[in-house]
């Protein structure tokens, strides 16, 4: 015969019932999945539609597969970028499209650095990733989709880079939707990344022929640093030069920095030095000053460089160093 206390039973039962919660509470804080961070985003930092409005969102899941249904892409099968620059990508199709979508594949590939607190520029390396010897298999999880405005059978992209990379060398995926939904295949593009300086000022230029373009920029103080003035007192300097008088490397990048800027009004100039054979050539210029956001502007040159010194080129925009407050 069993023997009951009824009262152990009923406060076992009221602490049954205390706990119903926390364990209801707990089991869904278990339960909750909080999805990967995109690895696109250690990458790219923005990605802007040049000559028109568009949103852009970041997705966490895996690029969709495509199919022969959505438009076909065309794009680019290489290109070399800086870290901290833009790149300028023609997005070409079969038929209009509403949307871009754009992952990527890292390489491994030693790291580069991070740009350099003292200005010291890091050495260039040379473009050692071509299309033929890139890596297969998809693209790492997460994306950027870019909804255009309104349909489109070509578009270009500017693509803006992360100063500290995780590696010199990775793949895009681009792939297209329809007014449909329907995605079509994704294209690859070979990237390969010249490590250059950052510091509190940052401005490059990237461009899409082998043509020789210049890059100047001119302190407050009238130093112009250009290919002919690397260094100026200021601390600014050219740590990347390229194409310079045809002699061709097909970096097709050019970058200046300052580690410590001084304070007053910057001025951003680019001149078409030679054309060296090209017809035309398509540019990016990018600007990063500590505390800014980055902005971006893009052109084109046509017919013959002008073999430009100081003073040269056509002005591309402005900025402002505030002073540094003064201690009290």
């Amino acid at each position: 015969m069993f023997t009951v206390n009824a009262q152990p039973r009923r406060a076992i039962s009221a602490v049954a019932l205390a706990l119903v919660p926390v364990l209801l509470v707990a089991g869904c804080t278990k339960d909750k999945v909080v999805p990967p961070k995109p690895v696109i985003n250690e990458y790219v930092t923005g990605v802007q539609v040049d000559g028109q409005t568009a949103k852009t969102t970041v997705e966490t899941g895996q690029l969709p597969g495509g199919s022969g249904a959505g438009p076909a892409i065309t794009v680019p099968t290489d290109a070399t970028v800086v870290n901290g620059g833009s790149l300028r990508e023609p997005i070409t199709a079969s038929k209009d499209f509403l949307k871009v979508r754009m992952a990527i594949q890292p390489v491994a590939s030693p790291a580069p650095p991070s740009g350099t607190a003292t200005g010291t520029p890091t050495a260039t390396k040379a473009v050692s990733l071509t299309p033929s010897a890139a890596p297969s298999g998809p693209p790492a999880q997460g994306f950027y989709e870019v909804t255009l405005g309104s349909a489109a059978s070509s578009v270009s992209l500017v693509v803006s880079l992360a100063q500290t990379l995780p590696g010199t060398a990775f793949v895009f995926h681009y792939a297209l939707v329809g007014a449909d939904g329907a995605q079509g295949e994704a294209a690859r593009q070979v990237i390969d990344a010249i490590p250059v300086g950052t510091g509190q000022v940052q401005v490059s230029v990237s461009w899409d022929v082998d043509s020789d373009v210049d890059l100047h920029v001119v302190d407050p103080n009238k130093g112009e640093v250009y290919w002919d003035n690397t260094k100026v007192p200021s601390g600014g300097e050219l740590d990347l030069d390229s194409n310079a008088d045809c002699d061709l490397d097909h970096k097709k990048n050019e970058n200046i920095t300052w580690s410590h800027a001084p304070a007053g009004t910057f001025t951003v100039r680019l001149d078409l030095f030679e054309e060296c054979d090209t017809t035309a050539t398509n540019y990016v210029v990018t600007v990063r000053v500590s505390g800014q956001p980055v902005r971006t502007f893009s052109g084109k040159f046509t017919g013959r460089g002008d073999l430009g010194g100081e003073g040269d080129g056509i002005p591309i925009t402005t900025f402002q160093i505030a002073p540094t407050p003064s201690a009290s």
